[in-house]
This record gives C-alpha cells, structure tokens and sequence, in this order.
C-alpha cells in the first residue's frame, strides 16, 4: 500500500501544501505566506529583528492551524525546496541523518536565527545573509509545529538527475 505523503512548496508569496493518501486522494491548500509574504511584508532588516520574527510566526500560526482540523494523520513530510537543502546541509554537519530534517534540527536553526535577532553575530552562526532563509525557517518550523510532523524528508531538486 502506497505511503500517505505531504508535500510542503514554500516559495516567494504563497506556500503549497499538498497531501496524498490512499483514503482520501489529493487535497491541495495555497497558504497566503512565504519567503516574501509574512505578516505586513516581509522581514524589514537583515538579519530581522525580534519582534519581526514574532509576528511572523503569528502570522504563520494564523495561515497553518486551520489545516489540522483538515488533513489527513500521519503522512510523511515532503519538499524539493532548494532552501530546504542548504538547512539540511547546515544541519547534516552536526550528524543528522542523510535526507531528513528532524524538527529538533529546524528548531536548532531556528534559534540560532533568534538569537541573531537579538544581537548576536550573523557570521558566528553561519547563516545564509539575507531575510529569504530565516523567513523559510519561520515558516517550517511553524507548519512542522502546529501540523504535527517530526521530520521532514527533502527529495532532490526536480531538475538534478537520479543516482
């Protein structure tokens, strides 16, 4: 029997959240939130400020829970996002497992950019520069979260060739 499966697609303006299982077939939801599109616009400082990133993850909160009463349990997370790979790469260097992002490693991530937001220095955390990859990190960490997943499996690029 094929494996019930989520597909998350965090992209510019919208977030795409697909999911596929057996019972139900395939449900798709557009959220109004990405990289560029969090609360009243995107993160005004680089790296962003506390408070930046406390609406965001309000304004992520907001677009994600209705989806809990929504999909179906249990399906395995999965992205082809480039961003999704360079967090994997960042994470992999401390021995997660080849392909899976657990949430504990999103939520390392996610406190390093925290606590960049309150003053420490972005180079000592080895960050991507810019307000896309904490934006990103936002808003996974937020879905993986609230929608109960534990890891998420990040497939190649659709464009890379198989091994």
């Amino acid at each position: 029997m094929a494996e019930a499966r989520t597909r998350i697609h965090i992209g510019a303006h919208e977030t795409l959240i697909e999911t596929w299982s057996p019972e139900v077939g395939m449900v798709e939801w557009m959220l109004d939130i990405g990289t560029e599109a969090l609360g009243n616009g995107p993160f005004r400082h680089a790296p962003p400020t506390a408070l930046e990133i406390e609406n965001a993850i309000e304004h992520v909160e907001n677009a994600v829970m209705p989806l809990l009463r929504q999909m179906p349990p249990g399906t395995q997370l999965v992205t082809s996002d480039a961003i999704a790979r360079e967090l994997h790469q960042l994470t992999s260097e401390r021995g997660a497992s080849e392909a899976l992002l657990l949430i504990d490693d999103v939520e390392l991530v996610f406190n390093q950019i925290a606590a960049v937001s309150l003053g420490r220095p972005a180079q000592s955390a080895g960050l991507p520069v810019g307000v896309e990859f904490p934006a990103y990190v936002v808003i996974l960490r937020e879905t993986m979260h609230h929608l109960g997943f534990a890891s998420l499996t990040v497939l190649p690029s659709p464009s890379s060739p198989s091994h």
